[in-house]
């Protein structure tokens, strides 16, 4: 009897070691998001009074008017992601309009850097700035966005809101094509 609770006790560690085996090794397949096949958050950051989202996802064609006409702009070869830009008030949650807003990415690893100026959008995540490119590599990033005052009217109470360039900045990393934590 004491026999066949040991055994019992044994083959139940085993079976614990093996499902957190088994867990680790599920966990380690599926680690980070590739952003050339879904959209990956990098982060949110609240500076200058206002909230600053960025993702990346797969790159995509975007209609634009160009010489008086909407024209559509294909991805580049080479360009696999889309790098986007979500600024908005914190106290209305209303994304913010004409806005200048700029993208510059450093792989610290390679010293490779990418810079966009991101086009005012219209997407199925609403009003965002974007454009597409890609990641040089793999390493450790430093993304740095750069939104402009925005263009519009304010009432007199708002004022002094977003008159200043505002800067958020994120780290990643970027692995064998994936963002990884």
């Amino acid at each position: 009897m004491r026999q066949q609770r040991k055994a019992k006790g044994v083959l139940a560690g085993s079976i614990v070691v093996v499902a957190v085996l088994l867990a680790t090794a599920v966990g380690v397949a599926a680690e980070g998001k590739d952003p050339a096949k879904e959209t990956v958050l990098i982060g949110v950051k609240e500076a200058g009074e206002m909230i600053i989202k960025l993702e990346i996802e797969p790159a995509q064609a975007m209609v634009m008017p160009m010489h008086g006409m909407w024209m559509e702009m294909k991805p580049e070869a080479g360009d696999i992601h889309h790098f986007e830009v979500k600024p908005e008030d914190p106290g209305s949650k209303t994304r913010l309009p004409y806005a200048g807003v700029k993208f510059r990415v450093v792989n610290t690893s390679n010293g490779k850097t990418v810079e966009k100026e991101l086009h005012p959008m219209w997407g199925g995540s609403g009003l965002h700035y974007a454009a597409n490119g890609a990641l040089p590599g793999d390493g450790a990033y430093v993304a740095t966005v750069t939104v402009e005052p925005p263009t519009f009217a304010r009432s007199p109470k708002s004022k002094d809101l977003w008159r200043k360039p505002t800067q958020a900045e994120f780290r990643f990393t970027f692995r064998e094509g994936r963002v990884v934590p």
